[in-house]
């Protein structure tokens, strides 16, 4: 999977632009070892909290930080936003309807139900196949841009 090894090359460059190694991170995170040791072996990507503690820790774009653009000229990102209250506004910004999506990305109609009640999260692979149909990047369906 693409996405899987880009952020892993993005996370080691990013740890080592900060001198850090993959104890100290996880320690900053609040997270385990063995997950930051996966996900720059590639193995795995973070769930949607690490994510966001990641990008908001290195003041990174998301879509930088997981491959799917190579430089964000934005210095300021906004604070993320509930995920279900934007994804509602992409939604209607775009006139596409929530079942729609449902069949065309084969997601369980439970989980966008409850991603849009703010209930649960996405994963960070449904985050980004959701920006690829939407046609917004990642920092935006976060609300981390406007």
């Amino acid at each position: 999977m693409v996405i899987l090894s880009k952020f892993a090359e993005n996370l080691s460059a990013l740890m080592m632009e900060h001198e850090l190694n993959a104890p100290a991170l996880a320690k900053l995170l609040d997270t385990d070892r063995t997950n930051i040791t996966r996900y720059l072996r590639a193995e795995r990507l973070p769930s949607y909290n690490v994510f966001v503690k990641l990008i908001e820790f290195f003041n990174v774009s998301a879509d930088v930080l997981l491959g799917k653009i190579d430089y964000c000229d934005v210095q300021k990102f906004y604070p993320i936003k509930p995920f279900g209250t934007t994804l509602r506004h992409i939604l209607q910004e775009t006139n596409i309807t929530q079942y729609r999506v449902i069949k065309d990305l084969n997601i369980s109609q439970a989980s966008m139900y409850f991603w849009l009640l703010n209930n649960r999260l996405p994963t960070v692979e449904n985050i980004d196949r959701l920006a690829d149909y939407l046609d917004v990047r990642v920092d935006y369906l976060l609300g981390r841009i406007s």
